[in-house]
């Protein structure tokens, strides 16, 4: 599962695209500078697709690099944050199964004294002949 994003990890991308756009626009135009990739050219619309290729490149690279450094990172990052989340719901979980099961043995004990109070009554009342009352007036008092 994934969680929303709030809104400083939105703009921190939305700052971040773009600064690298920023920077593909500025490394075109240094390329086109230096006579590096390509030579002066006088046709605008030459020089516009050329500075779309030397951007283009320069993206692939920094893709390349995003995906390679930063990608698996911030993947693992997630798998770790779901396993700690998980663990979470399963000590949660096995928390309330041990309260449950702790309840239901002093529950299991009651009745056993109950049992035993109540065999107890029963062999009383079997060995004497006068039979005593289970409850009486001045015990409840």
């Amino acid at each position: 599962m994934t969680q929303p994003m709030d809104d400083n990890t939105q703009t921190l991308r939305i700052f971040v695209l773009l600064f690298v756009n920023s920077f593909l626009i500025g490394a075109a135009v240094a390329i086109h500078k230096q006579g590096l990739w390509f030579p002066d050219e006088d046709n605008w619309l030459k020089v516009g697709g050329l500075f779309m290729m030397a951007a283009t490149f320069v993206q692939m690279i920094a893709f390349m690099l995003y995906k390679v450094f930063f990608q698996e990172r911030m993947e693992d990052q997630t798998y770790i944050q779901g396993l700690v989340t998980q663990s979470r719901r399963n000590m949660k979980k096995m928390n309330a199964e041990l309260q449950r099961f702790q309840m239901s043995l002093e529950m299991e004990g009651r009745k056993r004294q109950f049992e035993k109070a109540m065999n107890k009554q029963k062999e009383a009342m079997e060995n004497d002949d006068e039979i005593p009352p289970l409850i009486s007036i001045e015990g409840m008092r």
